[in-house]
């Protein structure tokens, strides 16, 4: 079923709706044109009658179209719209005990500190990491259940700048003793947060990769489904995606930051692709985006690998690490998120049975219920229930993988799985000083049962690959890029970092 098949049933139920008729229409816009100015002005019109008439059903088709819904004024109404259609959440009931403070704060405030790098205003800077703390810290202290991830930060930011874009805009606070929250709509910024959240978010906030990594297989089958000659030379069937974890759990988020100077046009992409899903309902969604994304620079990636197919003794860090620096290179090209995105409209809305069948899903994640694809409404009651068994799930998960196995076993496994990982072409003491920092890494990570250092070594080796990027990769002049590991391991989870 595709994006374009669901437009068309939300158009013939609403025949006679002449609104909905233009919002065909304007849905119909090639790219070309959905870029110019009258579009855009037409196009926020519709939007505004909708609002009034509270159109969800038609509010859906015009954020799967073109141009998403134009603006941020436009848009954080339609997404609460959305979201509170979704779930209704009633801030007199306690879902849960409530707890005065969860244990991944301190991690809260690490990432906010290093979040809304953009903004020139330091008053106006300030002001957004303090909401930023305060929505995050909320959301978890009302449902401590939920883990924080490093991610979930970049998520939050994108709902933040939709919410004050007005203010930002404006390029600060006009008087400096002016407050941030008293600009914008914080009852209806809190909701939408919330709502997404409990929606969409829950497989990311257990206190394990296990759901995350599921997430990651579906790419993989949607890949082998679409293309299978791209599926095989990776070997998708044994490895893992693991180059995108970020762009999954962010949501595009990390890589499309809604705040840098002088991409304006990347931000609407992000924000598009917000207003996709949110239409949608659908965590599929981005897992479609990203298989396509990779796709349509697959020729550029088999070309790479063929280039540098001598350099490489570990097939899997020549493609991992190829990707890595393709996309690099692409994912400030416009032009190309113009194009996947169109690609996705007229693709399959969510992910096949046949595809799904590939994959071994928690049956309470999101792709299989509140973000399926299937727009619906869902009691907080029942996202309760099913966050409550993801988490006895989860904790299953763990034990089954450790249960029996001798402590020496697991040791020598996770030896000989890390070696995988490690060039070759160093000596032997160079990669024992890797393997130790890797290792403390790892059982850093499982001791704080947090995300974030893990993220950090993904994004420490991303961007030595990003350094790659201003050339034909040229792997065999670049010696230093594994030179002096131990040292740039142990940076990691600094707070300055």
């Amino acid at each position: 079923m595709t994006l374009r098949y669901l437009f068309n049933i939300v158009h013939d139920s609403h025949d006679k709706d002449a609104v909905t008729r233009e919002g065909f229409d304007s849905y119909q816009l090639s790219p070309t044109c959905s870029n110019s100015e009258k579009a855009e002005e037409q196009k926020e019109k519709k939007i505004s009658k909708l609002l009034q008439k509270k159109d969800v059903n038609t509010l859906r088709s015009m954020g799967l179209g073109p141009l998403g819904f134009v603006n941020n004024t436009l848009r954080k109404d339609c997404w609460y719209e959305l979201l509170k259609s979704q779930v209704h959440i009633d801030n007199t009931i306690e879902y849960m005990p409530r707890v005065d403070k969860h244990k991944d704060e301190y991690q809260v405030i690490l990432d906010a500190e290093r979040s809304f790098g953009g903004i020139v205003d330091q008053n106006l800077k300030s002001q957004l990491k303090r909401l930023l703390v305060e929505l995050i810290n909320r959301i978890l202290r009302k449902y401590p259940m939920l883990n924080y991830y490093q991610g979930y930060h970049d998520i939050v930011c994108v709902f933040i700048m939709c919410f004050s874009w007005d203010v930002v805009e404006e390029k600060g606070l006009v008087p400096e003793n002016d407050l941030l929250r008293d600009k914008i709509d914080m009852e209806k910024l809190t909701y939408c947060v919330e709502a997404f959240t409990l929606l969409y978010l829950r497989d990311f906030m257990m206190n394990s990769l296990d759901f995350s990594f599921e997430q990651l297989r579906v790419i993989s089958a949607l890949i082998k489904e679409s293309s299978p000659e791209f599926y095989s030379v990776f070997n998708f069937d044994e490895n893992e995606p693991l180059f995108a974890i970020g762009s999954v759990l962010t949501i595009f988020a990390h890589n499309l930051k809604p705040i840098k100077s002088g991409d304006t046009n990347l931000h609407k992409i992000l924000f598009q692709i917000f207003d996709m899903t949110i239409s949608l309902q659908s965590m599929h969604l981005p897992l479609i985006i990203y298989k396509n994304l990779l796709l349509q620079n697959a020729p550029e990636i088999m070309k790479q690998i063929e280039a540098n197919s001598d350099v490489f003794e570990n097939d899997f860090d020549l493609r991992h690490g190829v990707i890595q620096t393709v996309l690099q290179q692409k994912l400030c090209d416009e032009s190309l998120w113009e194009e996947v995105l169109q690609i996705t409209r007229h693709d399959s809305a969510t992910a096949s049975k046949k595809v799904l069948k590939r994959v071994r899903l928690n049956k309470y994640s999101t792709l299989l219920n509140t973000a399926c694809g299937k727009p619906g409404s869902f009691k907080v009651a029942t996202i309760i229930f099913y966050l409550n068994e993801q988490t006895k799930m989860n904790e299953r998960y763990k034990k089954e993988k450790y249960h029996g196995v001798p402590t020496k076993s697991k040791a020598k496994a996770l030896v000989q799985r890390l070696g995988h990982f490690l060039p070759s072409k160093y000596n032997k003491w160079s990669r024992v000083s890797l393997l130790i920092g890797i290792v403390a890494i790892l059982y850093h990570l499982r001791t704080t049962r947090s995300l974030s250092l893990l993220l950090s070594l993904r994004y420490m080796v991303s961007t030595k690959l990003k350094d790659l990027s201003h050339m034909n990769i040229n792997m065999r002049l670049i010696n230093h890029i594994w030179m002096d590991p131990i040292r740039d391991i142990l940076k990691l989870g600094h707070p300055t970092r």
